[in-house]
């Protein structure tokens, strides 16, 4: 898709806010803006094999991502899965599952470092049930060894049906008994003290529907503003709230904003010139969050 048809997306009256810049300038302005609203953004997968990464992804996203086939990535050990709505695509490397591998651990700081690159975030699935998570914890600290950041990387704790004890799970409401609810707020405690994470780490069960407008709304938080709003347009549409909508919403109008703070600085500015930049900016941006469900 060429720069030319994408300017046709963009709505006349955010290009005409743009108008007394000069043209080199709105003309970049409108190709940044572009490259974010098509940016296509990468996930990274985590955790053991039957932590529930897959039903945690096909809950999350719209198509599920399991009805895609897996294609191989650039090496053996990553697949990668392609979230397709329309001409968008959201990309998920999906690792191999820790501890499960004959690979020595070196192999992970190899994919990590191949990967980190083109990664916006890393989810890290713990299974509620398991008793000791040394495998998951020697990992993270290997990869953050290698220079990964904390900030990167977003912990959720999977099949909260099964904590136990697992048979006083309500079926009816979906929710946990008040004993399974405790032993849960006991674990995401015991998970975000023992990886000191960054994001609060959240209980969920894919299969029950359990918290996971509140996951959904982790998601979009711990994502970089430049790719929130991308990643929100594939949500699964029961996901979409409003209060996620609108961190994503407010995250782009920040990104737009550092656009045209950059564009600005390029110009030469007198305090009157300087007066008509500050109202010609509020009222881009108010324009930006008039249009944004336009634009995603």
């Amino acid at each position: 898709m060429s720069d030319r048809i994408l300017t046709g997306q963009i709505p006349d009256a955010l290009k005409q806010s743009l108008s007394r810049l000069p043209v080199v300038l709105s003309e970049a302005m409108v190709e940044r803006l572009l490259r974010c609203v098509h940016y296509e953004p990468v996930i990274g997968i985590m955790g053991k094999s039957g932590a529930g990464k897959s039903s945690l992804c096909n809950i999350l996203f719209s198509p599920p991502p399991a009805s895609v086939d897996a294609v191989r990535g650039c090496t053996r050990h990553v697949h990668r899965y392609h979230v397709i709505r329309g001409s968008r695509t959201l990309h998920i490397a999906d690792f191999p599952g820790i501890a499960e591998t004959p690979e020595p651990d070196r192999q992970y700081r190899r994919l990590y470092r191949a990967w980190a690159p083109n990664l916006d975030l890393i989810v890290w699935a713990l299974k509620a049930d398991e008793r000791a998570w040394k495998d998951d914890l020697r990992c993270y600290r290997e990869l953050l060894g290698t220079g990964a950041a904390p900030e990167r990387f977003l912990f959720v704790l999977t099949q909260a049906d099964k904590m136990e004890p697992c048979r006083e799970w309500d079926n009816a409401s979906h929710q946990p008994s008040p004993r399974q609810a405790e032993n849960l707020r006991a674990k995401t405690e015991l998970a975000a003290t023992l990886f000191t994470t960054v994001y609060p780490v959240i209980a969920v069960s894919a299969v029950e529907n359990y918290h996971l407008e509140q996951w959904a709304e982790a998601l979009i938080k711990a994502l970089p503003v430049s790719s929130s709003s991308a990643v929100f347009h594939h949500l699964n549409p029961e996901l979409r709230t409003e209060y996620v909508q609108e961190i994503a919403r407010e995250g782009f109008i920040s990104v737009a904003g550092a656009i045209f703070d950059e564009a600005a600085l390029v110009v030469q500015t007198s305090a009157r010139l300087m007066y008509q930049l500050q109202r010609l900016r509020r009222r881009f941006l108010a324009i930006i969050r008039a249009v944004w469900h336009l634009l995603f």
